[in-house]
Order: structure tokens, then C-alpha cells, then sequence
């Protein structure tokens, strides 16, 4: 018998394989993985669009992709 779960943000009723699982894998997400991509891109969209929020993930930005150029230089990872 497949587990069945109902992700209140979509209103469906979704197998457990359409859940993210959370707390070293003991339980699921509470929303389903579509919901869960669209509500992330939706926040990430806002908070770009708000001048100080924005700024902050600018320097983020910078600082990853200087991190990454740093580490591909001395042939590592660059994760």
C-alpha cells in the first residue's frame, strides 16, 4: 500500500514519492515537491525585487562566484 498525503497548498492528494522528505529522512515535507519549487521561486522573485534584500543577495552572489574562480585557479572543486 503506497502512503498518500495531502499538500495543503495545491489542494491534492499526492503520493509519498511527491514529497520532499526532511529530518534525516524520518518524515516528508509538508507541501509537495511542485508547490514547494514554486513557493521558492515566488520568494526568491520577491526578494529580489525589494532594493535591500536585493544588495544582500548581490554581495551573496559575489562572494560565491569569487570563492568558485579562487578554487578553480588552484584546480579544486569549485562547490
Amino acid at each position: 500500500m503506497t502512503a498518500v498525503k495531502h499538500c495543503p497548498r495545491c489542494g491534492q492528494l499526492k503520493t509519498a514519492e511527491e514529497f520532499y522528505r526532511r529530518h534525516r529522512r524520518r518524515r516528508l515535507s509538508s507541501y509537495c515537491q511542485p508547490c514547494t519549487q514554486a513557493a521558492s521561486q515566488e520568494t526568491q522573485r520577491h526578494r529580489r525585487q525589494v532594493p535591500a534584500s536585493a544588495e544582500v543577495l548581490r554581495a551573496v552572489d559575489r562572494t560565491r562566484q569569487r570563492r568558485q574562480r579562487a578554487l578553480r585557479r588552484q584546480g579544486g572543486d569549485a562547490r
